[in-house]
């Protein structure tokens, strides 16, 4: 396996947030990981775009994917429905973390499948939990809210941000909050009242309605979880359980209507195992054969397959649209 692919796949493994740019121009011949500040000088925020996508610097091309592995739902509180907000966060596969400064709150009978902290709420947010961890704010009262999202608005990123309580408390906090010096546009950024208006009154019911804001603020950053599964494939060949050479397929542009989106993974091993998916039917199996060509060699290729309803009988689709994919051997 190439070395960039044992990086990648260390780094996955421990579940760090990374990016991945792979030079298009004027050959495929560049891969190299990116930090945080790395991509912003590459003209590309993180925190306001949603990656994968191709951008051009320096009159060269360039594709920029973000490795978020799985996200997190950081709630501060331990309620009930802090409880509620967990085991449906936990359903959906966000890792979970719950903060509660009373032990009783936040014991491995009440929250077995999180990651617990019996400390003081501001003091346990201190800590790092990633660029994509989306923070609940429902604790038990006006002060711990406010030194919770102060914890929270002082990081230097994270995908959302929201505080559970009537337009009163969120008013006061608000005004709290600009007295600090925080600026309009941060403070909009503050999801309060927390939540979808579905009419929530239940704990459960609240929970999904937060949830369904969470997923709608990470659907706009989040590529396409196929790449889990191909992480997984390179994680067997690393580990010899796949002795074969392989290719990865990345959809890397998308025009129109396509079954599966820009940042969609596909792994092909020489013999023909498939792991991942950029969109089944036809187009699908014809980049499996290409991928398994491919594979042997050291040669990465673009192929653009058209969509469009004057190849549906060919491709096996009616979609309308246009994807270009890449395709790399990682051996």
């Amino acid at each position: 396996m190439k070395e960039i692919y044992k990086k990648i796949l260390d780094l996955y493994k421990q579940k760090k947030t990374f990016y991945i740019v792979t030079a298009l121009t004027p050959k495929i011949d560049e891969k190299f990981l990116a930090e945080y500040a790395d991509v912003k000088k590459m003209g590309v925020d993180p925190d306001r775009e949603k990656l994968p996508k191709v951008i051009v610097k320096d009159e060269k091309k360039y594709f920029i994917e973000s490795i978020n592995n799985t996200p997190t739902v950081v709630i501060a509180g331990g309620g009930h429905v802090a409880l509620a907000i967990a085991k449906l966060a936990k359903f959906l596969e966000f890792d979970v973390v719950v903060i509660d400064d009373r032990a009783e709150f936040v014991t491995q009978e009440r929250f077995p499948y999180a990651q617990r902290y019996a400390e003081d709420v501001e003091t346990a947010l201190q800590r790092d939990f990633g660029a994509d961890a989306y923070y609940v704010i429902v604790t038990r009262g006006h002060k711990d809210d406010f030194r919770a999202l102060n914890a929270v608005l002082a990081k230097k990123y994270y995908r959302y941000v929201g505080m559970i309580g009537s337009k009163q408390k969120v008013g006061i906090t608000m005004k709290k909050l600009e007295a600090k010096g925080y600026p309009q546009q941060t403070l909009e950024q503050i999801h309060a009242p927390i939540g979808l208006s579905i009419g929530a009154i239940t704990p459960e019911e609240i929970a999904v309605s937060i949830l369904a804001e969470i997923i709608e603020v990470k659907s706009a950053f989040v590529g396409d979880r196929s790449q889990h599964n191909v992480f997984t494939a390179l994680e067997k060949i690393s580990t010899s359980q796949l002795k074969q050479n392989a290719a990865i397929a990345t959809i890397i542009e998308k025009h129109g209507s396509s079954p599966r989106g820009v940042g969609s993974k596909m792994l092909v091993t020489e013999k023909g195992e498939v792991f991942g998916s950029i969109g089944g039917g036809a187009v699908e199996y014809a980049a499996q054969k290409k991928c398994a060509e491919i594979s042997s060699t050291k040669t990465a290729t673009l192929i653009e397959y058209d969509l469009g309803l004057q190849n549906t009988s060919k491709l096996g689709m009616i979609c309308g649209g246009r994807i270009k994919v890449l395709i790399e051997p990682i051996n």
